[in-house]
């Protein structure tokens, strides 16, 4: 019986542990939720390019919301590490656009990547003030 009761106490607060990761990774994933607005300037020099991205919602390990104008398809997020990591696909009447990226201390920092326009670019965002 004292073995029983040990083992409980041994393995009680891993659940208690584990509980509040998870709880700590959903808070952090619902901070992406909101209106950002990325710079998507072509080079480190050049002026300001300012663009909406949007995240409307989270369900699990997927979010929905819309960049550039374009709604979000397949947005999938990574909580696993030890930042949140996301990735998601837009595209425009001729294009698909592979986006992704994580989110640091209050900013979204990722990279676009379009095969067919063969070019990748870095972004940097902050989130809209209420």
């Amino acid at each position: 019986m004292n073995t029983r009761y040990l083992c409980l106490l041994l393995i009680l607060p891993t659940f208690l542990f584990g509980q509040d990761i998870e709880n700590k990774k959903t808070e952090e994933a619902n901070t992406l939720i909101g209106n950002w607005i990325l710079d998507l300037r072509p080079a480190p020099d050049a002026e300001g390019y300012f663009q909406p991205f949007t995240v409307t919602g989270i369900e699990g390990n997927t979010f929905q919301g819309t960049f550039y104008g374009s709604p979000i398809e397949a947005g999938l997020l990574n909580r696993n590490w030890d930042r949140l990591y996301f990735a998601f696909r837009t595209r425009d009447q001729s294009n698909e656009y592979y986006h992704s990226g994580y989110l640091l201390n209050g900013k979204v920092i990722g990279t676009t990547y379009c095969p067919t326009r063969k070019f990748t670019a870095p972004w940097t965002g902050l989130k809209e003030e209420k």
